[in-house]
């Protein structure tokens, strides 16, 4: 229902209505509630649903972003972000005679950071050009850093993750005002938001809640209950607190924020306070056995394997960036200075076999790699492109459809080094190539025709389950190489990846899925 000519209103079940903006006709909402404000008493909480309200709430901006500190950060450097974080933002087109009889398919974004930084409301996640191809689209904040993921006596783990949850419950609920289908949502992220989609997906919890999933470089690795522990005490003492609720409330959350943030510059420090090398942020899910009742990859054959029928109604879109890690290592000089010592110590934090090692350095530059390029290569593929391929295989076994991709495309950022860096993709996938943090990524000459590539296949995904391209199998491993030319191979050349520890345990739970 039209407000007036600049606004428009949709009423809530519960009698209160919402007041949006339409901006070049599509109905925007920004900063909904789904959830009380987790702080105060509700802090270190489940997620209590937003309370109803009387007359209309104003959803004209964002929500502020979970608490956190900027990138370059000092002890006395301003927290970003406030206590009313809980929220989530809708781009939703406005001709309902035009939607299909269902409803417009829906795509629910959950960004990345680290699980400890980010926001929706970032320019680089601005929804409109879903609204535009027909989609409603949703963008969801959730807890990040301690309140949303460490692990402490007394209070359910996983905070962020049961965010997200209560989050897709609201939307079940009450899309279809938006002209969206409930039975029809894809949950898409990149990075740390791809992992926590991978979660979901083998959350009991969450069963039912999403009928398809996109996962861009999944983030999937988890702690267990000891690391998480450990990273817990590392940030309170870091921090001045001892590892308990009492003391962390106590304290002013800034210094808490700033604790994570040395934690997740200094790979030294993380070390020295028993982090391990392996953990590229300090804080990540936790296998506690309830809410996440295994490892994602396990956990998600568990969930398929169970319910075999509902497996065969999801779809997984997945897929990887050629040269994830230079988008950390340029920065850090960690491409030009890293020694041989870093590359091998990485190497045994991983549990990568001296074999697999080898035949890694072997293959750069004619076995003349620097150690930056092999740490480089080592760690993009622990930390993303062998978790997507692991993905991809285990969802072909168990669901009704899996589809890989691979984004090569070099960007011309950093002297011409940053390549297909993590996160290069962002842009293009969303159309957005004027932001700011696009423009970073892309340069002033941003791909135009890769983008609408890139952006029109996740939107036919999302809308029949169909990218454009033949599904992947171990058998049939096609692949989708998104590049200065967009073409599909049977050959994506994945001998190293196949070898990864990660990989090869994902294949032992395919047996109980369907062929």
């Amino acid at each position: 229902m039209t407000a007036d000519a600049s606004h428009c209103e949709v009423a809530l079940p519960h009698g209160g209505r919402l007041r949006g903006r339409i901006e070049e006709g599509l109905h925007v909402y920004r900063g909904i509630p789904y959830a009380e404000p987790p702080f105060g008493a509700l802090r270190w909480l489940a997620p209590q649903p937003c309370a109803p309200w009387a007359g209309v709430r104003h959803a004209l901006d964002f929500a502020p972003a979970a608490p956190q500190l900027p990138r370059v950060a000092r002890a006395d450097t301003p927290m970003v972000g406030g206590a009313d974080c809980l929220a989530l933002n809708i781009w939703a087109p406005s001709g309902r005679a035009s939607a299909p009889a269902a409803g417009w398919p829906v795509m629910v974004w959950v960004h990345g950071g680290g699980f400890f930084r980010g926001a929706a409301s970032d320019p680089l996640y601005d929804g409109a050009s879903w609204a535009r191809d027909g989609v409603v689209f949703v963008s969801v904040q959730y807890r990040l850093g301690m309140d949303g993921f460490a692990q402490l006596p007394g209070t359910p783990s996983n905070r962020g993750l049961l965010d997200l949850v209560l989050a897709l419950q609201w939307v079940q609920q009450h899309i279809a005002l938006w002209g969206g289908d409930a039975g029809c949502v894809t949950v898409f992220g990149q990075s740390a938001g791809a992992g926590a989609v991978c979660c979901l997906l083998g959350m009991p919890s969450a069963q039912g809640l999403l009928q398809r999933a996109i996962l861009q470089s999944p983030s999937i690795a988890c702690q267990t209950p000891d690391e998480a522990g450990a990273a817990c005490r590392a940030v309170a003492e870091l921090a001045g607190a001892a590892p308990c609720v009492q003391a962390l409330g106590d304290i002013a959350l800034p210094r808490l924020l700033y604790g994570v943030h040395q934690l997740a510059v200094d790979p030294a420090l993380r070390q020295r306070m028993g982090l391990g090398g392996r953990q590229l942020f300090p804080l990540r899910p936790v296998v506690d056995g309830d809410v996440l009742p295994a490892a994602p990859l396990q956990a998600m054959a568990q969930q398929w394997a169970a319910s075999p029928a509902r497996a065969r109604q999801l779809q997984v879109l997945v897929g990887s960036n050629a040269d994830e890690m230079r988008l950390y290592h340029l920065p850090t000089g960690l491409w030009d200075n890293a020694t041989p010592a870093q590359a091998g110590a990485f190497a045994n934090d991983a549990d990568l076999p001296d074999s697999l090692v080898q035949a890694y350095r072997a293959s750069l530059h004619g076995g003349h790699a620097s150690a930056g390029a092999l740490l480089s290569a080592l760690q993009a593929d622990y930390y993303y492109r062998a978790p997507a391929l692991a993905i991809a295989r285990l969802a072909a076994s168990h669901t009704g459809g899996a589809h890989r991709y691979s984004f090569d495309w070099h960007s011309p950022q950093w002297q011409g080094r940053l390549g297909a860096a993590h996160g290069v993709e962002l842009p293009l996938v969303f159309g957005n190539l004027q932001a700011p943090q696009g423009l970073e990524f892309t340069g002033p000459h941003p791909p135009r025709a890769l983008s609408g590539a890139m952006h029109q296949a996740w939107v036919a995904f999302a809308r029949s389950g169909n990218p454009g391209w033949p599904a992947y199998s171990p058998v049939q491993p096609w692949t989708m190489r998104f590049g200065e030319t967009v073409a599909c191979t049977e050959r994506p050349d994945d001998d190293l990846l196949a070898r990864h520890p990660q990989v090869q345990a994902s294949d032992t739970f395919t047996g109980s899925g369907r062929p």
